[in-house]
């Protein structure tokens, strides 16, 4: 890592999103849909055409509020393949992260389930690295990994935007796609200067 600049000074640091990049949020999404309304035009994993739901057609858009607004909605997500080991091999490698999540304010189980969350599945200290904001323009980092297709803000990133590979953003062409987060040092070795194996 030596030779590269890094925004924080001589180490790098990662960012991650939580919800389509760390954790199964449409899938927890989908079944209090369906308990609210058992009719509801649910779009199955991997076939999502939109980043949001209020694209779905003959979807009620009062079901789809009530479904976010949900205190369960955020409690025990399962998380995406490889991610949490990942995240701790980057954290063993000296790597510096943060998580970076936009919250729904209006939930009230969302703060409370996303800090359960980080420190059930990664341990007590993760919850203290968590940064809850709807800019994640404001925060400095080398790289932010987050599945939304665009991301935009009051400030300029410092960051490089590495899309979390999901079927609502394959169609983006970016130099910078994470398709198994456990191939991290391949993904992000022009950003971080880590090594990659050989």
């Amino acid at each position: 890592m030596s030779g590269m600049r890094f925004v924080n000074g001589n180490t790098p640091t990662l960012l991650w999103d939580m919800d389509g990049t760390m954790y199964h949020w449409s899938e927890r999404l989908n079944e209090i849909l369906l308990e609210l309304d058992p009719s509801f035009p649910i779009v199955p994993e991997g076939q999502r055409v939109g980043f949001d739901y209020f694209w779905v057609p003959g979807a009620d858009r009062d079901i789809i509020l009530a479904a976010m607004n949900d205190p369960r909605l955020y409690q025990g997500l399962r998380p995406i393949e490889g991610v949490l080991e990942t995240i701790l091999e980057i954290e063993a490698a000296g790597i510096d992260q943060l998580i970076v999540s936009t919250p729904t304010w209006t939930n009230p189980g969302c703060v409370p389930g996303k800090l359960a969350s980080l420190e059930n599945d990664l341990g007590a200290h993760w919850p203290k690295r968590l940064v809850l904001t709807h800019d994640k323009t404001v925060v400095k980092g080398d790289a932010l990994m987050d599945d939304k297709p665009e991301i935009t803000g009051l400030h300029t990133p410092s960051w490089q935007h590495v899309m979390a590979d999901q079927d609502y953003n394959g169609h983006i062409d970016t130099p910078y796609r994470m398709t198994d987060p456990r191939n991290w040092r391949e993904t992000l070795a022009p950003i971080l200067g880590v090594p990659v194996p050989a």
